[in-house]
């Protein structure tokens, strides 16, 4: 390959943030780091087609996001038919009813939230993740962020029923 200097300064300054948001969604640093450089593969292959300046930035987020979300997906199938393969277990506990209608309920309201909110809410709550982690993560500010978790956080008081 020769040597794009527009090209270099974009994978420069983008890597690392691009590394990081991988590794975030995949739990894997070598999956993280191969889908990332997929990403500037393509980029590359298509450079006549991209103008290399700061309005490149979400197009790229967005393939690697999706790139991540669908290596998940395909790792989800795969334990999902290594699960099917087991043995049925002959130990057989029920689970209360009402511990699985409030899970399902959660899960419903988690499901209803616009998608950047859960996935901030996400981070928050279920990764343990500090505002100012995920506002560096995201590349948005801790503002965004705490607005974001109040807003979820409504949404759940609202939705959420107790019996």
């Amino acid at each position: 390959m020769s040597s794009d200097p527009q090209f270099e300064h974009i994978y420069k300054k983008f890597h690392p943030s691009l590394m990081s948001f991988a590794v975030y969604l995949t739990r894997n640093k070598s999956v993280a780091s191969e889908l990332v450089n997929d990403v500037f593969l393509a980029i590359w292959h298509k450079r006549d087609e991209f103008t290399f300046d700061d309005e490149l930035k979400p197009y790229i987020f967005q393939a690697l996001k999706n790139k991540c979300f669908n290596y998940n997906r395909k790792k989800q199938l795969s334990t999902v038919e290594l699960l099917k393969s087991d043995k049925k277990s002959e130990y057989n506990a029920d689970t209360p009813t009402i511990v699985r209608e409030t899970k399902q309920q959660l899960d419903a309201i988690l499901n209803s939230l616009p998608p950047k909110c859960k996935q901030i809410f996400m981070m928050s709550r279920i990764d343990e993740m500090k505002n100012k982690d995920i506002a560096d993560l995201l590349d948005i500010s801790i503002k965004t962020v705490e607005n974001q978790m109040t807003k979820a956080l409504k949404i759940f008081k609202e939705n959420f029923k107790t019996t």
